[in-house]
């Protein structure tokens, strides 16, 4: 089994879990940290993933679960971030 590239927290719902794994799997991907969780209604099926922006090191993105939604922050390479995105799109249309 390889190594995980989650941060400190790793806890996340079985569906974000998937999507999460996914993300690792990915070459282009460092490293996935997962922040708050916040409770609450959504219109998006368990288990998506949203970018919101890109910041320093990567970019934040929002997953959601059965409970309400993660902030995830992906840390990836510059030149990586629109490619990243655009399979995240692609999986999550």
């Amino acid at each position: 089994m390889s190594k995980s590239k989650r941060g400190r927290h790793k806890s996340a719902s079985n569906e974000l879990d998937r999507s999460i794994r996914w993300l690792e799997s990915l070459d282009i991907v460092k490293k996935v940290i997962l922040g708050i969780t916040e409770s609450c209604r959504h219109k998006y099926t368990p288990g998506f993933i949203r970018p919101k922006g890109d910041v320093s090191g990567g970019f934040k993105a929002n997953g959601y679960s059965g409970n309400g939604i993660v902030d995830l922050f992906i840390r990836v390479e510059p030149e990586n971030i629109e490619k990243l995105k655009e399979k995240i799109a692609e999986k999550y249309p």
